[in-house]
């Protein structure tokens, strides 16, 4: 891909003018040719951009003295342009411009397009208003596009004219195209309108034939635009539309609301009669057109999926307003509790006294409907009668039915002199004790939540319209289930007895059977001993071989209240690992073996859905097979158990108290910059202002992130593992003072033989990465040690986006052009030395962790206190980039590489076959651009693959073809494999 570079001109000079009036003539008919001095300066331009990678502003610069009319004295000088290289400028090789579009983007920007000219290396964009072409504006460009184009001093209601020249570095200037007229933009907002307010007003309302005593005031907020000529310029005018009243009036007709702009940004308002209030009245609402007074255009809303919107105006919403309060007292709600259950509270109960007292704790749960904001009780009453089945088996849903009343029970165990107001419940308070039941009878508990004293009165419960009937619950004892019976007892006693007399009448028959055969019998056994020793020869038993990693899955507590994130494979959650784990046993260091010591800890739970596909399944226990062989560490977060031999599957790690590293500097960072924004000087010790001293980070603290990180990452290097994603986002912080290395998803293991990892493709972090991984997909530990460079980089600006301003698919070539990040700000000069270290090109003049790990400890030994504050400037391009767009994971997904000899890995889950894209789509692709590279015939082509959320699909297009503009051909099966 080539280098992009726009030159913009502002203000011409007088004799460039006059070139341009001679290149357009002031008309927009056939253009005139270049004259011979700016044609020869245009070609210069193109062969400097051309070798130095595309910087326009160093080649005008140089080229200048071909721009001089007196730069040749004859034709023949003129054709070759005195000494630069190339065709005479006489043979006009260049086609001219074709297929040009131009539009506004939605922030009112121009997007120019055109085809790409052949061997042409430079571009020429000419401008000016259609309706004043002497006022002319011209832009360069290396590129067949120009994106978020915003023309200078041009009037937005204008109509605009482009014209595009093509400049060979090898002939010059080619053919001028014809003017192409780009209509004005036009004013867009979003159909939907926020109301903000409803408020009173003690003031009449007339408007033509219609009066009120009193005025409503009804304010709308519109959706915020990027409109040029500001919001000021903006009439938006909606659609308010009454749909019904409770009280309806037809001896007068209420006029349509007339809206005016809002004293706020981005706000209608309208006034209508408090009659509307009164009477209780619903109208609907949406954004009908938008008008701009200036340009006087008119654009009418597209419609949009729930755009319109309902309001009741009343005297519940109204603010202000002079409606009489009624005060309402709540009655007892009745009938509305889930999983009613009843146990037995009786020490002892004998089944064949079914008439005796029996007394029942009753439990229960309130029941709330879905967005219906729970009210308690002050206490609960049980109404139970006697009662029988409605039948047909729709007690479940509907309870059963009473008949009569028998009395009361209560869970308040003290109430106060009034006797209605409790003072003391049960510890439950979801239980009641009922008392004075029989066994064998059906009784109906119809239970009462009182929500105000000055209210009890109850339901009936023997009301005959079954529709107006309160759901109560069963309680029936069976007396069978208490009724003691002795036939176990008789049945052993049978059979102990049976057992005795046949052990005699065997002893008796071996003592007479020994002494008349005892030859035979000593043969008999000496055969089946031989029979039996040949057996056990034949056949060994082998015990099963235990996981020691594997959990009991009741061992483990799981809050599913705790989670605390989400990643490609699931959900994690916070959770709690009763008593130890087994892998102590297998632990082989000091820190495994503590770790595994502690009992009833604090874990992180890594959780596979049990719908997750084969695929998922495959690569999350590939993930758990590698933690068990990783061993344990300080730095890593060290795995603890797993559950494989049931669904769902669960990986347990160390539990991390402060989440991920990027966010932990990111909430530091931007509390830092709040009180730069304050005047307060943390750094100061004489600082006398209130402020969080452990939210403000020291250089101290950082380097010392930086060491604990690349003493996990030595260790990983020195196992042969290559983590592939060092970042950030990817370091849990405990404690706030230590650093843990986590999310091993792509990490891999390399082998003696093979000191560098071939990816299969996936989603990876292009910005993390080195350019021998993002152009070969080949993983080194030196790989590992370019991101750790990054990652220093995110440590340093407290989380900042590293390449700032640089888009994924221009890495490549910034970096192989020698370009790196400069040396941020607060960062000192022997850490920004580590850091550059790790970016050298060649992989053997690259450090490894080991170097990295003790520069870094030198310099955290030499670091003092009064150095380690930080003086943070809100201008840097780093701090600014983090907060606008946090996804930042465009990745490239390349085909598979041709397969390549490898030495035996060790045992690790099989992958399966990549998905299909309807299956991955439906998995974890965001709304977003992936630039995808499919190999077809040998030409590189790339993609865009856009999911959408809400229709689940996939929109295909193509993207910057290199050689050539063929369409997108078939695509069997592309590959996405989960963060």
């Amino acid at each position: 891909m080539k280098f992009f570079q726009l030159k913009f001109v502002d203000v011409f000079p007088y004799g460039f003018l006059l070139l341009l009036y001679s290149i357009f003539g002031l008309t927009k008919g056939q253009l005139q040719a270049l004259k011979q001095e700016e044609n020869c300066l245009f070609k210069c331009i193109a062969q400097c951009t051309k070798g130095n990678g595309g910087n326009i502003d160093a080649c005008e610069a140089k080229c200048q003295p071909y721009g001089n009319s007196n730069l040749c004295s004859s034709q023949e000088c003129w054709s070759r342009c005195k000494d630069l290289p190339g065709k005479s400028n006489d043979d006009k090789a260049l086609e001219a411009i074709a297929n040009f579009t131009g539009i506004y983007n939605s922030v009112y920007r121009l997007d120019l397009k055109w085809s790409p000219v052949q061997n042409a290396d430079l571009y020429l964009v000419v401008y000016y208003p259609a309706d004043n072409p002497s006022s002319v504006k011209y832009l360069k460009t290396t590129q067949p596009f120009v994106n978020d184009f915003n023309p200078d001093n041009i009037n937005i209601c204008q109509e605009l004219d482009v014209q595009v020249i093509p400049i060979s570095s090898d002939t010059g200037a080619g053919p001028a195209m014809s003017p192409s007229p780009i209509p004005p933009p036009k004013p867009r907002v979003s159909q939907k309108l926020k109301l903000l307010s409803m408020v009173f007003e003690p003031v009449p309302f007339e408007a033509s034939d219609y009066s009120d005593n009193a005025t409503i005031t009804i304010t709308f907020e519109y959706s915020k635009t990027d409109w040029p000529l500001t919001d000021m310029d903006l009439e938006v005018i909606p659609i308010f539309h009454m749909i019904s009243c409770f009280i309806p009036d037809m001896s007068v007709a209420v006029p349509n609301p007339e809206f005016y702009k809002g004293r706020a940004p981005n706000t209608i308002q309208s006034k209508m009669g408090a009659a509307m209030m009164y009477r209780r009245c619903s109208f609907f609402y949406a954004v009908q057109e938008v008008r701009s007074k200036r340009c006087g255009t008119t654009t009418y809303t597209q419609e949009e999926p729930n755009g319109f919107d309902k309001v009741l105006i009343s005297c519940d919403n109204v603010q202000n307003n002079d409606c009489p309060k009624i005060e309402r007292i709540k009655a007892p709600v009745c009938g509305r509790v889930d999983n009613f259950t009843y146990e037995v509270m009786n020490e002892s109960v004998d089944g064949n006294m079914p008439d005796s007292n029996i007394t029942v704790n009753v439990t229960f749960n309130p029941f709330t409907k879905p967005q219906e904001k729970p009210s308690k009780p002050l206490y609960y009453v049980a109404i139970y009668g006697y009662a029988e089945s409605y039948g047909q088996g729709s007690d479940l849903v509907t309870g059963i039915k009473m008949t009569n009343k028998i009395g009361n029970a209560t869970n308040c165990i003290k109430f106060a002199p009034d006797g209605k107001n409790c003072q003391s419940t049960n510890e439950d308070f979801n239980s009641i004790i009922i008392s004075n039941l029989s066994m064998d009878t059906t009784y109906g508990v119809m239970i009462c939540g009182v929500m105000d004293t000055r209210n009890l009165t109850f339901p009936e419960v023997n009301i005959s319209n079954k529709a107006l009937r309160i759901r109560a619950d069963v309680i029936f004892i069976d007396s069978t289930d208490y009724i003691k019976s002795n036939k176990s007892l008789i049945i052993g006693l049978c059979a102990a007895a049976a057992i005795i007399v046949l052990t005699i009448g065997f002893c008796v028959l071996i003592y007479f059977n020994r002494r008349q055969s005892k030859k035979l019998q000593a043969k008999k056994l000496k055969l089946e001993m031989m029979q039996r020793e040949s057996e056990q020869q034949r056949y060994t038993d082998f015990p099963r071989k235990n996981d020691l990693w594997e959990l009991e899955r009741r061992n483990l507590i799981i809050y599913e209240d705790g989670k605390l994130g989400s990643g490609a494979f699931g959900a994690v959650y916070k959770g709690k690992l009763i008593g130890k784990a087994n892998g102590s046993k297998d632990a082989r260091s000091t820190l495994g073996v503590n770790l595994m010591r502690v009992e009833n800890c604090e874990v992180a739970v890594k959780m596979l859905p049990e719908y997750a596909d084969e695929l998922s399944k495959s690569e999350f226990l590939r993930e758990i097979a590698l933690m068990k062989t990783l061993g344990y560490h300080e730095r890593l977060v060290n795995m603890l158990a797993c559950i494989t031999e049931s669904e769902p599957y669960c990986l347990v790690v160390e539990y991390c108290s402060d989440g991920d590293l990027l966010h932990f500097l990111r909430e530091r960072c931007k509390y830092m910059l709040k009180l730069d924004e304050q005047q307060i000087d943390y750094s100061s010790p004489e600082c006398e202002a209130e402020f969080d001293r452990e939210m403000i980070m020291t250089v101290k603290q950082l380097l010392m992130f930086a060491v604990q990180i690349s003493y996990g990452l030595e260790y990983l290097s020195q196992k042969g593992f290559v983590h592939r994603d060092v970042a950030a986002r990817n370091v849990l912080v405990h404690q706030k003072q230590y650093a843990k290395i986590g999310d091993f998803g792509l990490c891999r293991f390399i082998y003696a033989e093979s000191a560098n990892y071939k990816s299969k493709g996936g989603r990876l972090p292009i910005k993390w990465m080195s350019p021998e991984a993002i152009r070969h997909y080949e993983f080194t530990a030196k790989s590992d040690v370019w991101s750790f460079g990054i990652l220093m980089f995110e440590i340093i600006t407290l989380g900042g986006t590293p390449y700032p301003g640089i888009q994924p698919d221009d890495i490549l070539t910034y970096l192989e052009s020698g370009c790196r990040m400069q040396q941020p700000d607060n960062c000192p000069d022997d850490y920004y030395s580590v850091m550059k270290s790790c970016w050298t090109t060649s992989l053997d003049e690259r450090p490894d962790f080991s170097f990295i790990r003790q520069r870094l400890a030198q310099q955290l030994e030499r670091i003092t206190d009064e150095y380690c504050y930080l003086k943070l400037d809100a201008q840097k391009d780093y701090y600014n980039m983090q907060y606008r767009d946090q996804s930042n994971k465009e990745v490239i997904i390349p085909p598979d590489p041709p397969t390549q000899k490898k030495s035996t890995p060790p045992p690790l889950p099989p992958r399966p076959a990549p998905p299909s894209i309807m299956e991955t789509s439906l998995t974890k692709l965001e709304d977003k651009r992936v630039p995808l590279e499919h190999t077809i015939s040998g030409n590189s082509e790339q993609f865009l693959i856009k999911h959408s959320r809400d229709s689940d699909s996939i929109e295909v297009s193509s993207l910057n073809l290199s050689e050539n503009d063929e369409a997108l051909k078939g695509i069997a099966n592309p590959l996405f494999i989960k963060d």
